[in-house]
């Protein structure tokens, strides 16, 4: 991955890939911090549900607005979250 992100970053651009045009900003961060909201019924069967539990889900959303800042994430059309410009990483640097 890319030297500039942090883990926690790298783990919501796999999520990000994974469910491309899926989720909103807080749908992705909801899924990625196991929220248990009535309103997310569902997520905890997904792969990424929960991978980052150990963080607040504003905190996350934060991180998320950071990558789309820096063009790694954008939004689409109804607002949900699609890999951006600057989505492929350079896996070929050490």
């Amino acid at each position: 991955m890319d030297k500039r992100l942090t883990s926690i970053q790298e783990t919501i651009l796999l999520a990000a890939g994974l469910n491309s045009g899926r989720y909103s900003r807080s749908g992705l961060a909801k899924l990625l911090v196991g929220s248990a909201s009535s309103r997310t019924t569902g997520l905890s069967e997904e792969p990424s549900y929960g991978r980052l539990a150990d963080h607040g889900r504003k905190a996350i959303t934060f991180e998320i607005d950071i990558l789309i800042q820096q063009g790694f994430l954008t939004l689409d059309l109804h607002q949900n979250v699609i890999p951006g410009p600057n989505f492929a990483i350079d896996q070929s640097q050490p």
